[in-house]
């Protein structure tokens, strides 16, 4: 588990329990959740859904980071909730930067800024141990609230352009983007201050 403040960040290459893979079956046939994220219902049964997820683990691209979100409890070192996934996509290691994409899967957690702690988490993660200067992502002009968490954790909106999606066709869609630089840049305040806490006196 790779550690934020709420939530933990599982890889897709540990094993998938038959629970978490019938939550995640869920997501896939929840309307609500696939609007924003720009799914369609999978015609998969949950017996097929779950192996094909359990296949992931072996066959997974070499040009991804992906994991699973729990929340964080503080009483154990498994992790708590399943409540998302999140990653960073379509590598390209000449070019060093990837496609972040994110779900928060359970809708009863929406608003409570575990989308924002996963995504600085996973940032503070691919800077620390890959060579990547650019992380980038895509996301509907409407879903402000998708953009809200983005800028917070340091995104910057490069503009709207067309995208192509196998699941909803073409559609207009947002890009922003954070540099190596401007997050190490953006987390330096906060290095100085825990810094000053433990100065000698």
């Amino acid at each position: 588990m790779i550690w934020g403040d709420t939530i933990g960040l599982r890889p897709f290459e540990d094993p998938v329990s038959d629970a978490d893979a019938a939550r995640v079956f869920q997501w896939s046939r929840d309307n609500a959740v696939l609007r924003w994220s720009g799914g369609v219902q999978t015609e998969l049964t949950l017996d097929e859904f779950r192996d094909h997820l359990r296949g992931e683990r072996w066959h997974a691209p070499i040009n991804r980071r992906a994991f699973f979100i729990l929340t964080r409890p503080f009483d154990s070192a498994q992790g708590g909730e399943l409540i998302g996934r999140i990653g960073v996509f379509a590598i390209d290691r000449e070019q060093r930067d990837g496609e972040l994409g994110i779900i928060i899967g359970e809708p009863t957690q929406w608003g409570k800024h575990y989308g924002r702690d996963a995504v600085r988490t996973l940032l503070r993660l691919v800077f620390a141990t890959t060579t990547l200067d650019r992380v980038y992502l895509f996301t509907f002009d409407e879903n402000i609230r998708a953009q809200r968490c983005f800028r917070a954790c340091g995104f910057r909106p490069l503009g709207a352009k067309r995208r192509f999606s196998p699941d909803v066709g073409e559609y207009d869609g947002i890009e922003m983007e954070i540099t190596r630089r401007e997050f190490l840049e953006q987390r330096a305040p906060i290095q100085v201050a825990l810094a000053a806490q433990f100065e000698v006196r």
